[in-house]
């Protein structure tokens, strides 16, 4: 392989510099010319770009002047990338605690697009490897992440994505049925953490808790999961305050205040 290969995309590389050229002062509203003057574009390339950016609402375009500025769509990615990166400094020296103190893998995750990703992960002193790795997007119905995540959504968020589709099947123990899945998701509500058990992985045990924002609002879930033969009566009660415990060290530092603990 040449070590000077270009994997530069250029029709990606030009929607990223009219982009970037939105933040420059003076520029908040644009008109193709304009566009296609400053960065040597021509026109009907620089039209075809800024349509494409429209229909995935990262630029909007004035109906009367026809010129185009940045879109709503923008802050969402914004937004979320600043919730992740804010969630995963404040939690990573809790992380390391956990991981030092369980000896099994970490998994921290959020919902994105209806799905559970792991943002952050500490791996096992033991020689395994799990599922869920970082960036990896997963459903949300097995697994103790993804559950505890799904289980806090509203209502009506929660009963679109179980209903909407059949739910996928990991393994035996996986629920796929939507009644059976919603009286679950209200026991870990109750309980406040999940233990889940060989239903998005075999022989596997994942015992995860909820991560509150200063609203009270669960925008993450923390876990601890390992092989099953390694999680014994004993260990699942004390993991299981572990990790409740670091969800509220977590909840508290991102300013949520609850003086209700949770008890095991």
């Amino acid at each position: 392989m040449g070590a000077n290969r270009d994997y530069t995309i250029q029709s990606l590389h030009h929607a990223l510099k009219i982009l970037e050229t939105f933040l420059e002062p003076g520029r908040v509203n644009q008109g193709v010319t304009q566009i296609s003057d400053s960065l040597g574009l021509n026109k009907s390339r620089v039209f075809r770009i800024l349509n494409t950016l429209k229909q995935h609402g990262l630029v909007q375009q004035d109906p009367d002047t026809k010129q185009y500025r940045l879109g709503l769509r923008l802050m969402t990615f914004g937004a979320t990338a600043s919730r992740q990166l804010s969630i995963v400094e404040v939690a990573n020296p809790i992380l390391d605690s956990l991981a030092k103190q369980s000896g099994e893998t970490i998994h921290l995750g959020i919902i994105e697009d209806d799905k559970a990703v792991c943002i952050a992960k500490r791996e096992s002193k033991h020689s395994v490897r799990l599922y869920a790795e970082v960036g990896k997007r997963v459903p949300l119905n097995a697994g103790g992440v993804p559950k505890v995540l799904l289980a806090h959504l509203p209502p009506d968020e929660r009963s679109r994505i179980i209903r909407q589709e059949p739910l996928p099947k990991f393994t035996d123990q996986t629920i796929t049925d939507p009644d059976e899945l919603e009286e679950v998701l209200a026991q870990i509500r109750h309980d406040g953490y999940t233990i889940a058990i060989n239903d998005l992985e075999t022989v596997t045990h994942s015992i995860a808790a909820p991560i509150r924002d200063h609203s009270g609002r669960v925008v993450a879930g923390v876990s601890i999961a390992g092989p099953s033969h390694r999680f014994s009566p004993e260990k699942i009660r004390r993991f299981t305050r572990l990790v409740c415990d670091a969800a509220g060290q977590i909840s508290n530092l991102l300013g949520y205040r609850n003086q209700n603990a949770i008890g095991v």
